[in-house]
């Protein structure tokens, strides 16, 4: 291929595709990067062999993705250290906050939170006006607050 051998050719690959992987969220095409870098070396020995050369590739991708992926993941993300009471995201367990139109139970409604409209949810009927605490993040939506409402006047954030 125009004039390279096939391990550098494998290997530049792999070079670009380590460097796109800096571009792209998601941790997951380095390994194949590494794959054609196991392609390289076969291709270093075994110039001829188209086969084992892509075998190599798919081994050595698939394998490290599966086996390195996690591992690499919770290394690089770290651990955030937030403080009791805090949420993975930030949310301040316990706050008290205004609920601007009626919460259904179940259903999504809108609350005010460190000044601008968040989206909420309840497991109980919540009246518009009326005052909750943040108990949770939602699960799923993380950008979703877990509500309930508030029994007396306490002051609101």
């Amino acid at each position: 291929m125009f004039g390279l051998d096939m391990w550098l050719v494998w290997f530049l690959a792999g070079c670009v595709i380590a460097l796109a992987e800096m571009m792209i969220p998601g941790f997951i095409i380095v390994f194949f990067g590494l794959g054609c870098w196991g392609a390289a070396v076969v291709a270093a020995i075994a110039p001829e062999a188209w086969a084992w050369q892509i075998a190599a590739f798919l081994v050595v991708s698939v394998s490290t993705l599966v086996g390195l992926r996690r591992l690499a993941v919770n290394l690089l993300r770290g651990k955030t250290g937030q403080p009791r009471g805090v949420a993975s995201s930030g949310i301040e367990i316990g706050t008290v906050i205004l609920v601007d139109v009626e919460m259904l139970p179940g259903r999504v409604g809108r609350v005010r939170y460190r000044g601008t409209n968040w989206d909420a949810k309840s497991t109980v009927a919540i009246t518009a006006g009326s005052q909750a605490v943040i108990v949770g993040v939602d699960e799923i939506n993380r950008s979703c607050l877990v509500i309930e409402p508030v029994s007396g006047k306490p002051e609101s954030n």
